[in-house]
């Protein structure tokens, strides 16, 4: 998959397609993408090969024992729609923190020995902060919005003085000596 694909958006509702991920024979890895499919278009990114490398580590963050969760790993960028190379990154971030939070939610109801239930529940507490900091950043990222200061009420004291109007910044000053 070397070409590229020019980048549409899609409809709210419309399905985007995603390659799926299965094991492979002898420790390989398939993945199956529908023709005409792009990485790039996938994750938001200009190239091909960036984009299969944040793929690549958002599966690779799952370990070896989260070959059940590749697919998900993969439909995620899909349904987040990641807009740019950063975005990708912290979408693969996300997902494996959401992932390995919810594996081990499902060790510690089957956790008999209190020290391990209770490591295990404090591991799950970082997680959950972590995934919402995540989404947070995400949140702000993609607002990109400039943050506003308005005064709704300014006193002057006698002796005082005030500036009304835009204040800005000209940079530093050099002083002659």
């Amino acid at each position: 998959m070397t070409g590229t694909t020019p980048k549409t958006t899609a409809k709210p509702n419309q399905k985007r397609t995603y390659p799926k991920i299965e094991d492979g024979k002898k420790g390989s890895v398939n993945i199956t993408c529908d023709d005409g499919f792009s990485f790039s278009q996938l994750m938001g990114m200009k190239t091909e090969d960036a984009a299969k490398g944040v793929l690549l580590s958002a599966i690779n963050a799952l370990g070896a024992n989260g070959a059940a969760y590749r697919t998900f790993a993969s439909a995620l960028f899909a349904e987040l729609e990641p807009r740019d190379a950063a975005e990708a990154m912290l979408i693969a971030q996300m997902t494996a923190t959401h992932t390995l939070m919810t594996v081990l939610a499902g060790r510690v109801i089957d956790q008999n020995n209190v020290q391990t239930r209770e490591s295990q529940e404090r591991s799950m507490t970082r997680l959950s902060r972590t995934y919402l900091a995540q989404m947070d950043a995400l949140k702000k990222y993609r607002a990109k919005a400039q943050q506003t200061v308005r005064v709704e009420r300014v006193t002057v004291h006698d002796g005082g003085q005030a500036i009304v109007g835009d204040v800005t910044h000209g940079g530093r000053c050099e002083y002659e000596k």
